[in-house]
């Protein structure tokens, strides 16, 4: 779905309004808005997870910036390096201060293969120089693209419901709209509950989880 469809489903959604009136800006605005809400501080849908991402650390960096548009670490695999000595190597998630006591404090730091990482505000931080490239693989969360233009995003491709509600619920709230608020708020909740409901279904689909199955 473009944004232009989105846009169109709101308008009906507040009174069958005609393509091209003086709100449709603020829908858009409203589209960003919401955009930006669902990608911070919640459980985010696996369309925005990136899996098995190549994150490449050059030799001699102890650090990787952040890819454009990086939310969150991935649930599972962690940062991964297949391979190197003949071993697959899962590299530690630690908070910068561990990281910096436990293999920076000293002035004789020798370079190899990390086995540490933390994630800064723009960039990772490795526990070693790098004696050579490495490229690691990762899973992370990745914002989808703006609704700046009339684009699908990962949003409309997967979630459309769910984006326009919680859009159309926020322009019918600011014009006191309640039959429209009561409308795209059924539609936001129904939308999330959809992506959700299919994702454990998914999960599930793998068989019951069994304490201690993994031990």
């Amino acid at each position: 779905m473009l944004r232009s469809a989105a846009v169109a489903r709101i308008n009906q959604g507040i009174g069958f309004r005609a393509a091209g009136n003086a709100l449709e800006a603020n829908i858009i605005l409203m589209l960003q808005e919401a955009q930006r809400d669902l990608e911070k501080g919640k459980t985010l849908p696996k369309f925005l997870l990136q899996e098995e991402q190549p994150l490449i650390l050059l030799e001699g960096s102890p650090a990787v910036n952040l890819p454009t548009g990086f939310l969150r670490l991935g649930d599972d695999l962690g940062i991964v390096a297949y391979g190197y000595g003949g071993v697959t190597t899962r590299l530690r998630p630690l908070i910068y201060i561990d990281l910096i006591d436990a293999y920076w404090a000293s002035d004789d730091v020798v370079p190899g293969l990390p086995v540490a990482y933390s994630i800064r505000k723009d960039n990772i931080v490795f526990s070693s120089y790098a004696d050579q490239d490495y490229t690691f693989y990762w899973d992370y969360y990745k914002a989808a693209d703006p609704l700046t233009s009339d684009i699908e995003n990962a949003w409309l491709a997967n979630a459309p419901e769910w984006l326009i509600g919680e859009a159309g619920w926020r322009l019918a709230m600011d014009l006191g709209n309640a039959d429209a608020v009561l409308k795209f708020d059924q539609m936001r909740k129904a939308g999330n509950r959809a992506i959700i409901g299919e994702e454990i279904a998914g999960e599930l689909a793998a068989g019951p989880y069994r304490m201690g199955a993994n031990l």
